[in-house]
């Protein structure tokens, strides 16, 4: 990544013991950037290039992109998916790979969220690479090497290939719908839990954690937060300070191998929401607005946690006693077709063992007052947090985003099964106050 940063992480021997390298070549941030697109295909070579937006994108920069690809005499080929509703899924992904000319050598996405994830398959499937002219700082995929995708009605993250180049012209992404900004500062403000988390894991669990790259995503969180204020008032330089720290999120996944620095209990909050939506019909509003809230009622979790003394008794009881049967029922009423997938990696994973419980506790109750100091460490006060919340406008309880208040504790308990992540529901079900808890 060229753009130029405070903290740089070596590639090699990095005291995590892991080679810190980006395969995105550059990353363009700045005010009328997209003009140097011809210059950036060049570079590469391309001399065909397959340009892919949907209505909504073309009308904000995929006109202007391929008026500039014209007027630099760059052969292209343009794809506009037209479909109100693109969900990342086989359908989308199968629609750009029926209309993917071959005759053309890279691609250029113009748009952000969906159209990336999508992009990132169908580049890795044809093995092109691909441009990044970025319509909105809303989702923190735009450097990942993973696509968040839905298959067979299940949001999953799979492997894929990076951007080689990514621009951020701050004139495009600050005329963006106030939603997908908020989206964007929303995706990072879920950073909070899921450096705590990752953190948690480590103690916890024995995770991989890179204190480096952490440290990357907390100071790209200081910068949105103290721009927050500008960015409601869609000042370039805040618009610009949240691209930036979106990008860096996903350098950060990519430099760590794991998603660990990006997404915790807040982004699975998310993914619950995506997933109830699919089977049932129910609202779902942008991933980062959802991880926002996500993020607003895991620190009412962690408030809570901060107050509990551990109790092995109470904790190897609630275990031996937890029914996971009437567990899995719960959730496939709850979450639907997308349950039996979350159901057949717990199969494997075996995150209800009673014996890696039992392990699990011995060190919570050795290192409960550590954990304690970093939850204090890494969160921010409640009062900090809802101010924040306050200065955005931003939603913070889900009846904001068309969800039931009284669903909340439903989603929380679904939150473990989600991924083999240890996560805020697991620290509670360790504890064995899962019950407990209150949203």
């Amino acid at each position: 990544m060229k753009e130029s940063k405070k903290i740089v992480l070596p590639e090699t021997g990095c005291i995590c013991g892991k080679d810190h390298r980006s395969t995105v070549d550059e990353v363009i941030v700045g005010s009328g950037v997209v003009a140097r697109l011809p210059e950036v295909l060049a570079r590469y070579g391309a001399k065909k290039v397959f340009v892919l937006a949907d209505k909504n994108t073309y009308k904000a920069a995929g006109e202007r992109v391929c008026a500039i690809l014209g007027d630099s005499g760059i052969e292209h080929t343009l794809y506009v998916m037209h479909k109100e509703t693109i969900e990342p899924n086989e359908e989308a992904v199968g629609s750009v790979v029926m209309h993917f000319d071959n005759s053309c050598d890279m691609m250029v996405v113009v748009g952000t969220g969906v159209l990336n994830d999508v992009t990132k398959i169908v580049s890795t499937i044809r093995g092109k690479r691909y441009v990044i002219v970025a319509t909105a700082p809303s989702m923190d995929g735009f450097a990942s090497n993973s696509a968040s995708v839905i298959r067979d009605k299940f949001k999953l993250s799979i492997d894929t290939c990076t951007a080689s180049v990514i621009i951020g012209d701050t004139q495009i992404l600050a005329a963006a719908p106030m939603r997908m900004l908020l989206s964007g500062i929303g995706d990072m403000i879920a950073k909070y839990i899921s450096i705590l988390e990752w953190k948690l894991a480590n103690i916890i669990c024995g995770d991989y954690y890179c204190e480096g790259v952490a440290e990357m995503i907390r100071q790209a969180l200081r910068e949105c937060v103290e721009n927050a204020e500008g960015l409601v008032k869609r000042d370039e330089a805040a618009v610009a300070a949240v691209f930036k720290g979106l990008v860096l999120s996903g350098e950060a996944m990519m430099y760590a191998g794991v998603t660990r620095p990006a997404s915790g209990t807040e982004h699975y909050f998310s993914h619950i929401w995506d997933m109830r939506g699919l089977d049932f019909g129910t609202p779902v509003d942008f991933h980062g607005i959802q991880c926002a809230v996500g993020t607003y009622q895991s620190m009412k979790v962690y408030e809570q946690l901060k107050k509990v003394h551990p109790d092995r008794d109470k904790a190897l009881n609630y275990v031996k006693n937890f029914d996971v049967s009437a567990w899995q029922k719960q959730l496939r009423g709850y979450i639907g077709t997308g349950a039996d997938m979350m159901i057949k990696i717990e199969e494997k994973e075996q995150k209800y063992s009673i014996e890696k419980h039992a392990e699990r506790l011995e060190i919570l109750l050795a290192k409960w007052d550590e954990i304690i100091g970093i939850i204090n460490e890494e969160l921010p006060t409640s009062e900090a947090l809802d101010n924040l919340f306050n200065i955005l406008g931003m939603p913070k309880d889900p009846s904001d985003i068309g969800q039931k208040d009284e669903d909340a504790k439903t989603v929380f308990l679904a939150v473990k099964d989600v991924r083999d992540k240890y996560v805020s529901t697991r620290l509670a079900w360790d504890l064995g106050i899962l019950d407990e808890i209150e949203l």
